[in-house]
C-alpha cells in the first residue's frame, strides 16, 4: 500500500528540479557570456595601447581586436597614455547584474 501512494513523487520531484536546473544553467552560460567579454576587452585594450605606443590610432585597433558582437557597444578611452575599453556583454539572464565590463591598459 505505500509504494502505491509514492508512485507519483519522482515525477513532482523532477517538476521540481528541472525549473531549478535550468536556471542554474542558464547562469553559468551567462557568466561564461560576461568573462568571454572581460577576456576581449582585455584584449581590445591591449591592441589600442600598442596602437598608441607606435603611434598609430587606438581605437581603431581596440575596435578591429574585439569580436563583431561585442563591437557595437564598444566605449573606447584614451587618457594619459592609457586605453580604456567598455564593452556590454551579451545578456540571456533578465536583471543580470553586471551590464558592462572594462579593461585598461598602458
Amino acid at each position: 500500500m505505500r509504494i502505491e501512494s509514492q508512485r507519483g513523487q519522482a515525477g513532482v520531484e523532477a517538476l521540481i528540479a528541472l525549473p531549478v536546473l535550468a536556471l542554474v544553467c542558464a547562469l553559468l552560460v551567462q557568466a561564461l557570456l560576461v568573462a568571454a567579454a572581460a577576456v576581449s576587452a582585455e584584449a581590445a585594450a591591449g591592441a589600442g595601447a600598442r596602437a598608441l605606443a607606435r603611434g598609430d590610432e587606438p581605437a581603431g585597433a581596440a575596435r578591429a581586436a574585439l569580436p563583431r558582437a561585442l563591437s557595437r557597444s564598444i566605449r573606447i578611452d584614451v587618457r594619459h597614455g592609457a586605453v580604456a575599453v567598455a564593452v556590454a556583454p551579451i545578456i540571456l539572464v533578465p536583471g543580470w547584474p553586471w551590464r558592462t565590463v572594462r579593461a585598461v591598459q598602458r
